[in-house]
Formats: structure tokens, C-alpha cells, sequence
């Protein structure tokens, strides 16, 4: 027996993800707006022509639409400075797609992008799965001023067949561990979450115009800022600014002035690979630059702890920590006692199951098994 509910909740769901109200899906059919409206209430099911027109309009099979059995869906985002991830999992943890996009970091390209950005994943994986039902929004910088409130509200205005929350990334973390008091964020920037009841506080993260160390942003710029004040000095160039031109292409770091403000925040950051490679030759400018950045980390940790009264055990991610984790703990470890963890997965699996928690689905082992399991990004 046909299931007209369920089929007009599909067929309002794929409406939504086009962005179309009912009159304007009606016009594109050539139907009435009470035949749609009709559909979606499941009160009558399109005929078998419309079925196809359907179908047809949203490129999807006629079977997918009539299924009663379809499982229930949910969508996981991680979005940072650098790159946003989705995933779309099963409510046992299998996922079955996943992609990414460009930073989303509304402190960055604006929250007009942001929302676009996010929107346009959301419309993606809603077409390829009518039956998805939860998102949750881990999102870098989406703390400040109302941008989580927009964000939601927003979202939740677009697509009212889904289930939306909004918060910092930092709760994709907290995902990992109950048991962690904080977590410490250093990729393209920086900062420290503190766990505090029902609230989460910050400590540092103030962006890279104020913040002082413990970022990729902090690293690469200090190589720059190095280089040049050797050229202007006419001191003999040392390893990093050796490497820094060598990576630029050019004579001079001076050269490439206009290209590293063109690049903005996210190139800069991606020139801490050459600090990093200095580190592992052994040159002392560069050992200095890490640990410079590693002690501002503890201090924003041994804050977590002394002013907030965390629990000294915190979940640690972004690309210093996941592509140079020896170094980090190591030079972490002179200015902290704080406990770190390193999770093994992205943070795209702890959305994943902050969005699994909107729906009442309870985690467990099987839903971390099946994500290792089929999760096929980096």
C-alpha cells in the first residue's frame, strides 16, 4: 500500500532543497498550487504522469520516491578556516557520502558565504538523500555575535523538513571524549574550548589580526616576518628564509610581498611547512618558532584549568596537531600538564554524531566501527 505521507514528506523535502515554494514548483510542473499542496500533506498522491514528472524534475527514481522503507538519514558538518567537510551517515554510523568545500569561517569571507556555502552542501546531499532528517553544524568563528542564531534560523527557514543545530566546532570535538575538560584547536588558527556545564567558554581564538601564537597563520607569518627582517638588515639569509624563497619562487621574500597579502590568512598559513621543515634539519630559528607557538597553546590550556577549573584532559585537532603531533606534544609537554588526546578520526565524526544525538539515536561502538569502516575521506 502506497504510503502518501510518507511520499509527500519526500517530495516536500526535494521541493525545499531547490529552494522552490509550492507555487513556483506547481508552475514548473504546470500543475496547480492545490495539487502540490495536496501531495505534500499527503492527502492525495500524484498521478502516475506527475510521478514521473517528478522524478524526472529531480533526477531521482520513481522507486526512491514511493519507498517506505527508506532508512533515516542524518548530515554531520565540520567547517574550519581552511575547509568545510559533510557527511552523510546512517543512524548506525555508515557513512555514505562525503565531500568538502572551502573555509566557512564567517569571520573570514563574510556570513552572507558562510550560510551559502553550507546551504548549497546541504541542498547536495539533500537531493541525493530525501531521507535525511538531522544536521548539525560544527562551524569555526560561528560563536561570535549571533552568526550561530542566523545561521540556524536561517537553515531552519530553508529547509523546514529538517531538524537543525548550530554551534562551534569545538563541539565536533567534545565528541570524541565525555570525559574531556576542553578542547585545543590549531590549524589555520587557534584556540581553546572549556567545557563548563551545559556551556562551553573560550579561551584565545581571537582571530589572526589579535591572536598571538599557536597557529598554522602564526607559524607561516613568522617565517615571513623572519625573512624580511633579514633582507632588510642584509644579514646573510638563514635556513627558513632559504626554504621561504624556495617555495615562493622568488629572489626575495620582498619580491613576493603583493602575493602573500593576495594569498591573505589561508596561504600564510599553509608557509608553516617551511618552519616545519627547518624544524626536522635541526635549525634552532625554527625549534624556537615551534615552541614559541606550543607554550601559547599550554598557556591557553593552563587557563582552561586555573581560571575555569577544567578537567586537565583536552581533545586536540586541526593540521598542526594532525600532520606534526610528536612535535606538538613534545614542546606541549614543557609547559603543561594537561592531558592530550589525539583522536584517530576527523572531526567530521564527531558531527556525525552531534547530529545522530538530534534524533535520539544513542551512540555507541557500532556507530564508531561502522564510521572507521566506510568513512573513505583523508
Amino acid at each position: 500500500m502506497l504510503d502518501t505521507k510518507a511520499l509527500g514528506t519526500k517530495i516536500k523535502q526535494l521541493r525545499c532543497a531547490r529552494g522552490l515554494t509550492q507555487g513556483a514548483f506547481a508552475e514548473e510542473l504546470h500543475v496547480s498550487f492545490q495539487a502540490v499542496s495536496n501531495w505534500e500533506r499527503g492527502i492525495a498522491p500524484p498521478e502516475l504522469d506527475n510521478l514521473i514528472r517528478i522524478a524526472a524534475y529531480f533526477n531521482v527514481l520513481i522507486d526512491d520516491l514511493l519507498a517506505t522503507n527508506a532508512e533515516t538519514l542524518i548530515l554531520g558538518i565540520d567547517g574550519g578556516g581552511t575547509k568545510t567537510e559533510f557527511a552523510v551517515t546512517t543512524t548506525d554510523g555508515r557513512v555514505l557520502k562525503s565531500f568538502k568545500r572551502g573555509g566557512c569561517n564567517p569571520n573570514d569571507i563574510g556570513f552572507d558565504a558562510a550560510f551559502e556555502l553550507i546551504s548549497d552542501g546541504i541542498h547536495e546531499m539533500l537531493l541525493a538523500y530525501p531521507s535525511l532528517r538531522a544536521v548539525f553544524c560544527g562551524i569555526s568563528g560561528i560563536a561570535s555575535g549571533n552568526y550561530a542564531a542566523r545561521m540556524a534560523d536561517g537553515l531552519s527557514e530553508k529547509y523546514p523538513s529538517l531538524k537543525f543545530k548550530v554551534q562551534n566546532d569545538s563541539a565536533n570535538l567534545f565528541a570524541f571524549d565525555d570525559t574531556a575538560g576542553m578542547t585545543v584547536i590549531s590549524g589555520t588558527g587557534s584556540v581553546v574550548f572549556v567545557k563548563q556545564g551545559a556551556d562551553i567558554l573560550r579561551v584565545g581564538g581571537w582571530g589572526h589580526l589579535f591572536d598571538d601564537f599557536g597557529s598554522a597563520y602564526n607559524i607561516g607569518r613568522a617565517a615571513v616576518s623572519l625573512s624580511l627582517s633579514e633582507e632588510d638588515s642584509l644579514l646573510h639569509s638563514g635556513m627558513i628564509s632559504k626554504k621561504l624563497k624556495a617555495e615562493l619562487g622568488t629572489d626575495t621574500v620582498w619580491g613576493a610581498i603583493s602575493s602573500l597579502y593576495k594569498g591573505g590568512k589561508p596561504f600564510i598559513a599553509s608557509l608553516s611547512r617551511v618552519v616545519f621543515d627547518a624544524y626536522f634539519e635541526g635549525d634552532e630559528a625554527a625549534i624556537e618558532i615551534i615552541d614559541q607557538n606550543a607554550k601559547r597553546l599550554a598557556e591557553m590550556l593552563n587557563i582552561g584549568v586555573r581560571v575555569h577549573g577544567a578537567i586537565p584532559k583536552a581533545v586536540a585537532s586541526g593540521g598542526i596537531f594532525e600532520h606534526h603531533t610528536e612535535i606538538m606534544l613534545k614542546h606541549l609537554a614543557k609547559y603543561t600538564d594537561v592531558e592530550i588526546v589525539i583522536s584517530t578520526l576527523p572531526p567530521i565524526y564527531g558531527a556525525c554524531r552531534q547530529a545522530n544525538k538530534l534524533i535520539g539515536e544513542c551512540d555507541s561502538t557500532e556507530f564508531l566501527n561502522n564510521f572507521k569502516e566506510s568513512y573513505k575521506g583523508e
